[in-house]
């Protein structure tokens, strides 16, 4: 059985307005973080590529987050809405990759090691 307290703040308690903002927040900053680093040591379609596997993945994570809350707020961010807008990050990443380059990226991986 949950804590008294964390059922408090799941479910619309004080504390839990700021949770998808800073879901939100976090998620981006460090899927920025991870294109930076990941644009200087990778190809660029390899990085995005990357991006948009993790923006899916956070998604996920989200979303599942939701789900075992059962939260939806009203007029206020919630949880879904966060999974929305990174599935949409994750989207529009994977748009600008080009799909013939990265495959001869992942291939040429492949075989040389």
């Amino acid at each position: 059985m949950a804590h008294p307290e964390l059922k408090r703040l799941a479910h619309g308690g004080r504390a839990s307005a700021f949770g998808p903002s800073v879901t939100f927040a976090a998620t981006v900053v460090l899927a920025f973080g991870v294109l930076g680093l990941g644009a200087a040591t990778m190809p660029k379609d390899l990085a995005l590529a990357t991006i948009s596997a993790l923006f899916f993945a956070f998604a996920a994570l989200v979303a599942l987050t939701a789900w075992c809350l059962n939260s939806r707020q009203g007029r206020t961010l919630s949880y879904w809405d966060v999974a929305g807008a990174l599935t949409l990050f994750g989207i529009f990443a994977g748009t600008l990759v080009d799909s013939d380059q990265l495959v001869r990226l992942v291939d040429s991986q492949l075989f040389t090691h």
